[in-house]
């Protein structure tokens, strides 16, 4: 969501296994600025 939630984008990683049938369904990651050693702010993100 390269416009939200958060002011500086967002990234979801939907793993595979959760859009193929008969798959499981994995977690879903979510990286967002300034979150688990990512830098709060840059030019890009995503």
């Amino acid at each position: 969501m390269p416009y939200g939630p958060g002011s500086y984008g967002t990234v979801y990683s939907l793993p595979l296994s959760n859009v193929t049938a008969g798959g499981s369904n994995a977690a879903i990651t979510t990286y967002q600025p300034g979150q688990g050693g990512l830098p709060a702010t840059g030019g890009r993100f995503g």
